[in-house]
């Protein structure tokens, strides 16, 4: 304990007279030696969440057990940076809020918050660092008096300064030194902060280089692909990786939680809506063989503890043997209390059906990047979709709602494909005609003068086709759709849209003031959304509903073009160069053209509904409906 007073000896040899000093209560608080003690014994003692979480009050570290050592390995002397890959939910950034309070109050020094962006910033200010400090007594105590001090982007304590940043602001990020950075979602952050400056996290880690025996750098982010700076920070800049392992309530093994692990009833052929529904996946003990409901996987993980990744050493054991520098965790969703075991798994069967959902099963429940596969679908598999029509052929029976068609442009010619559509939600369709032709003359006859029947004689009209404006020919597209106008229109793809498709307005020919007479629509697709329900519809079983169908004369080439393109790191459709995906495209446009004309909501007679309902702007709507000029 401080005492009140102190006496204080002679300045100078001569004098004989001593001076008593009084402490005033706020400098003595100040200068009184704290014990120290965990970060997760303070967090307990000294923590408030939230009203609007998920679980609100006194923290308990109990909740999330796994937490704790995260928490008490950031203090470790010899560690100076956290690397946290996890899902949503796992309780990753209120770990790092405990670990900045605990700074605050036992070992204090200005903090850098590192956001994607600014309005992150601001909001993560309001609603979770200032509560963070308001809420807690401890913290509370260290406000200042005055108003300014708590400004959304700078929270000005009486002995530290919290500052908040955003990644594509070099200015917020580069001008001052301090010992305590937080990279927030790190890899939602860009390449670089602007074109002259290194990364975001570069930029933040830099300003800790004055405090080398205090600093602390916590990264934590959701995985997205293997180039990306949280996985690259886990494999590659760490000293140690480690997985958290939890003991079985009933026969006290031990072992890591696999998703393989986690049954559900069914196995592939389960609803995931029911089996998330009805909370019906369990975990599988691998020492006992009994069933984990979400209660006694909460008790396992109570009761476990974190390993290094390849010798198993535990967590506490190996920073006192080895002294990191540099240490990653890596979190699964399925051992935390916030997600249900039957969450992962209905994600997980979601992804059999949607490739773009089993990347979101990838990084938001295994905490595992998305790695790029060079063949999606291949060549087989779509003449597996083959069925016994010769080509030309619609299916009969009344099953076919309508033709549309997708003309991919190219400098000598161009390759169509021509579809029929089923009624109903599913999207079944049928392949009717495909290939390549060279004039605009044998686009015309292909399209509205060739004659297309089913076995009984019934003839079918291509009602709405898209074309590919893109290219050389933009022009000559232009004037074609116009001399059809009604029955094609021109199409421009789209890597990314907030929708999956909007019309424009084409009133001059590319490059020129030339009008266009009577001006054009046009339309503008999103083709990720388009080739990801694409490629959904190529997965479906032949026999199933919704399958995506082709005639029994589909050569080899042509299934080598749906083939061609794959989805790249960043989650975008890529064609590798030298193969051809001209196929693929016409596909795309013919979807598309179902989209636009509504198809799937028409109902199986009364043509005059279907013309009401399923008109688009600025063209007839008798002209897409029987086909007509």
């Amino acid at each position: 304990m401080l005492p009140e007073t102190f006496q204080i000896e002679p300045l100078w040899p001569t004098s004989t007279r001593q001076r008593t000093l009084t402490l005033l209560p706020g400098v003595k608080k100040l200068l009184k030696q704290k014990k120290q003690i965990a970060v997760s014994r303070w967090a307990e003692k000294h923590r408030v969440v939230p009203a609007d979480s998920s679980v609100p009050g006194p923290w308990r570290n109990a909740t999330a057990q796994y937490l704790a050592g995260i928490m008490d390995a950031s203090f470790y002397p010899s560690v100076q940076e956290i690397v946290i890959c996890a899902p949503p939910q796992t309780g990753k950034s209120d770990c790092v809020n405990n670990c900045v309070g605990y700074a605050i109050d036992r070992k204090p020094g200005n903090v850098l918050y590192v956001y994607p962006d600014e309005l992150t910033a601001r909001d993560n200010s309001k609603d979770r660092i200032g509560p963070m400090i308001s809420d807690s007594s401890r913290l509370r105590s260290y406000l200042t008096a005055y108003e300014d001090d708590r400004a959304s982007l700078k929270i000005r304590l009486k002995h530290m300064k919290i500052y908040m940043a955003w990644a594509n602001s070099a200015a917020r990020l580069g001008n001052r030194p301090l010992p305590y950075v937080v990279l927030d979602e790190e890899d939602k952050y860009p390449d670089t902060a602007n074109k002259k400056e290194a990364s975001p996290s570069d930029l933040a880690k830099k300003r800790t280089r004055t405090f080398p025996h205090m600093r602390k750098i916590w990264r934590m982010s959701t995985p997205t692909v293997e180039s990306g700076p949280i996985w690259r920070a886990l494999t590659e800049e760490t000293d140690a990786i480690f997985y958290y392992w939890v003991k079985c309530p009933l026969c006290g093994g031990t072992q890591l939680m696999t998703f393989e692990q986690i049954k559900w009833p069914g196995g592939g052929d389960a609803d995931p809506r029911e089996v998330e529904g009805k909370k019906l996946a369990w975990y599988t003990c691998e020492a006992c063989g009994e069933k984990w409901n979400d209660l006694a996987r909460n008790q396992a993980v109570r009761r476990g503890e974190w390993r290094e990744k390849n010798k198993g050493i535990a967590l506490d054991t190996y920073l006192r043997a080895h002294s990191p520098r540099a240490i990653g965790f890596h979190l699964r969703s399925w051992i935390s209390p916030f997600v249900s075991l039957s969450e992962p798994a209905a994600a997980f069967l979601w992804g059999q059906k949607d490739k773009t959902k089993l990347k979101d099963f990838q990084n938001a429940h295994a905490a595992e990047p998305w790695k790029v596969y060079v063949k999606e679908r291949e060549e087989d598999r779509i003449l597996a979709l083959c069925d016994d029509r010769p080509r030309g052929m619609v299916p009969g029976g009344g099953v076919v709602a309508a033709l549309t068609a997708g003309v991919d442009t190219q400098d000598d010619g161009f390759y169509y494909e021509i579809r029929a559509w089923g009624y109903g939600l599913e999207k079944e369709s049928w392949c009717i005609r495909e290939g390549f032709c060279m004039t605009w003359e044998s686009l015309d006859r292909i399209l509205w003068k060739d004659e297309y029947r089913d076995a009984g004689g019934n003839k079918y009209f291509v009602r709405l086709a898209f074309q590919d404006a893109l290219g050389h020919r933009t022009a000559e597209v232009y004037d074609f759709c116009r001399q059809h106008r009604g029955k094609i229109v021109p199409t421009f793809g789209k890597k990314t849209m907030a929708q999956p498709h909007a019309w424009s307005n084409i009133e001059y020919y590319p490059g020129t003031k030339k009008p266009i007479p009577g001006g054009l629509k046009a339309l503008n697709i999103n083709t990720l959304y388009y080739k990801n329900e694409l490629s959904r519809l190529l997965e479906i079983n032949p026999a199933d509903p919704g399958a995506f169908h082709y005639h029994s004369e589909l050569n080899y080439d042509w299934a080598a073009m749906i083939t061609a393109e794959y989805l790249d790191e960043k989650g975008f459709w890529a064609c590798p160069e030298g193969k051809a995906n001209h196929g693929w495209d016409c596909s795309v446009l013919a979807l598309a053209a179902h989209e636009v004309l509504g198809v799937k909501y028409w109902p199986r007679s009364l043509k005059n509904e279907i013309a009401r309902k399923n008109s688009i702007p600025g063209v007839a709507k008798s002209r897409f409906i029987h086909g007509e000029g």
